[in-house]
Order: C-alpha cells, then sequence, then structure tokens
C-alpha cells in the first residue's frame, strides 16, 4: 500500500548517479545536489504539496568543475527563497618540483572551498560569498559565515580553548548547526574527545554552554532545533585518550534547552533535528562491517527518544523542515522525501 506523505525522485538521463548526494529542503523548494554533474536541480511545490522539477543551477562560467576533483554543490542551506551552494576547487598550481615522478603522482592536490548564494524567486545565476579570512591561530577567536534570517552573517567567537572548533577545512559542515539565534558548535581535542559549544549569537557576552560526555569523541556531528540540541560522533574518531583498541559504543548527547533535562544514548552517525524528531545516520562502511543504518526517535520532554523508525538500506538520510530525506543507492538511485508533520 503506498504512502501519500511520501514521493519519490528519480535521476533523469542527463543526471548522474550522485543525484542526490547533498539536499535542502523547505515547505516550497526540494533542492538536489549532483556532483557528478557539477549542478544543483530545484523542485517545486504547488498548493497542494505536488512536486515538480523546475530548473538547474549551473557553477559560475569561469570555473572548472570536473566532478570528481572539483565539485559544485557538495553542501547546500536553504532559507526562505535563499539557497547557498558550497564548492570544492581543486588548486591546480601546486608545486611538483623536484619530484620524481612516482612522488609527483601520490602528492595529494590542495582544495579551496567557496560558497555561492542565490535567491530563487528572483535570481537566475549565483553570485560569490565574501568569506571572511579566519583570525591567526594565537587571536584564540573563530570567524563564521552563517546563513540567517535570509542574508550571510559574519561572526567573530571566542575558540573556547578548543584547538578545531566547527573546524573540518570546508566553510561550513556537521559540526556547526544554527537554528534562530542560537548556533552549536562542535570541536575536538588532540586527545581525541570532544563536544560542543552553545552560543546565543543574540547575547554575544553570554558564556556559552558546554555539552560533553567525559572521555568521549563527541563533536563531529551536531544538530539543534527549537528546544533541542545534540551533539555526537559520525564515526570519524575511534580511539580514547589512552590509546585503547577501538571502542565502538559511541555516544549521543540529547538536551532540552528549557529544562536542561539530557540523555546520553549508545548510537552514532549524522544527526539532524526537525522539531521532536531526531534522526541518526550511520553511513556505511565496508572496512568495518558496517551497513549504513538509520533510526528516527521522537523526543520526549525529558529527551528520551522513542524509536519510530528504522532502515538499513539507505545511503543517505536526515530530517528537515518537518521532512524525512532518505537516498537510496544499492539497486538504484532513489531519492525519498516524507512529511513527517
Amino acid at each position: 500500500m503506498s504512502n501519500p506523505n511520501k514521493t519519490y525522485f528519480f535521476p533523469e538521463p542527463d543526471d548522474s548517479q550522485y543525484f542526490g548526494f547533498s539536499v535542502a529542503i523547505n515547505k516550497k523548494y526540494l533542492v538536489v545536489g549532483d556532483i557528478g554533474k557539477s549542478k544543483v536541480i530545484i523542485y517545486i511545490s504547488d498548493d497542494s504539496g505536488r512536486w515538480s522539477r523546475d530548473r538547474e543551477i549551473q557553477p559560475p562560467v569561469n570555473i572548472a568543475f570536473d566532478g570528481r576533483d572539483s565539485i559544485f554543490g557538495n553542501s547546500l542551506e536553504l532559507d526562505g527563497d535563499i539557497l547557498t551552494i558550497s564548492a570544492r576547487i581543486r588548486n591546480l598550481d601546486i608545486s611538483k618540483d623536484g619530484l620524481s615522478l612516482t612522488q609527483a603522482a601520490n602528492t595529494s592536490p590542495q582544495y579551496s572551498y567557496r560558497r555561492y548564494l542565490i535567491n530563487l524567486k528572483t535570481e537566475t545565476k549565483v553570485k560569490p560569498i565574501d568569506l571572511l579570512v579566519q583570525p591567526k591561530p594565537e587571536s584564540n577567536l573563530v570567524r563564521f559565515n552563517l546563513l540567517r534570517q535570509g542574508k550571510i552573517e559574519q561572526f567573530v567567537l571566542p575558540d573556547m580553548g578548543a584547538k578545531y572548533l566547527g573546524s573540518d577545512k570546508s566553510s561550513y559542515s556537521s559540526m556547526v548547526a544554527l537554528h534562530e539565534s542560537l548556533l552549536l558548535v562542535g570541536y575536538s581535542s588532540p586527545d581525541k574527545t570532544g563536544g560542543a559549544w552553545l552560543f546565543d549569537l543574540d547575547r554575544p557576552k553570554a558564556k556559552p554552554q558546554r555539552l560533553a560526555v567525559e572521555n568521549n569523541a563527541l563533536g563531529s556531528t551536531v544538530a539543534i532545533y527549537q528546544q533541542f540540541a545534540a551533539v555526537g560522533s559520525n564515526g570519524h574518531y575511534w580511539y580514547f585518550p589512552q590509546g585503547n583498541v577501538r571502542d565502538r559504543s559511541f555516544k549521543t548527547l540529547i538536551r532540552n534547552l528549557n529544562n536542561g533535562s539530557t540523555t546520553v544514548i549508545d548510537s552514532f552517525g549524522e544527526l539532524s533535528l526537525s522539531g521532536d524528531i531526531l534522526a541518526i545516520m550511520r553511513p556505511c562502511n565496508p572496512e568495518e562491517e558496517l551497513a549504513g543504518l538509520l533510526k528516527v526517535f521522537r523526543l520526549d520532554k525529558e529527551t528520551k527518544p522513542h524509536l519510530i523508525s528504522k532502515q538499513t538500506d539507505v545511503t543517505k538520510a536526515k530530517v528537515q523542515n518537518g521532512f524525512l530525506i532518505t537516498l537510496k543507492t544499492y539497486h538504484r538511485v532513489e531519492l525519498c522525501i516524507e512529511q513527517l508533520f
């Protein structure tokens, strides 16, 4: 029996197998990144909630994107009619002078990261976002360029003594989550532990809250929405400070920001929140014999998670603005959106 709340999308002949690599959604737009073709596809919803493919957004003509080393559309943010698109660009001028042919072939390319902005209601071409240069390390400050209230706002915040605060070499990542004035920023420490700091952007002098679990490698993925915040690990950190053997019991910390109640569960993966719905997407890792696993929970007021959905054949997934988005690529590329509330 079909589910009327679910809508399926499939790549068209001119799309690549990377259709759905990145996705953003609200009630008006579904934005789908196809990094194999370095383009972004826009779907629009009519008054009855039916979706139709509307147009494609191409990268700037002065930059060559090959769909492998240089990609366009690897990360998307959507705020009303405003869309930001991230790109990774391979720097071709890396010096290989004095290297043998083998050394030169094995020299990793260097990349730069850019973001572009477009108003989906009025514009047809993207324009670059002028990103601020990071302060010097000794300044103990970190800059963030955030999409908020339909425009890019730039904030300079203390690094709270963390060596890597919200940093994964990209301009915006799952280590940074924003809801209205609340900014949740993950961090990692040299001892392989971590957590997150919660800043109130409307109260810049207020001391941020720390969300962490002692001796646990949190902070590589964070999520925040309304009264809930979550901090976890996407599986990149495997060692504890003492250098013990690999420990698979990663944690996810969940906090109700209204009453302070906190729950810690044995689960890891990319986090996303929408209302009281929390999704944890553990990606497939063949080397570790781990299959992709999606768990969707409904949180009660005491932050106790109640499992409402579990899927094992999903490549990527998240919840956003009242929708559950799942991407399957095992047999064919299939993107599904399901309205949650």
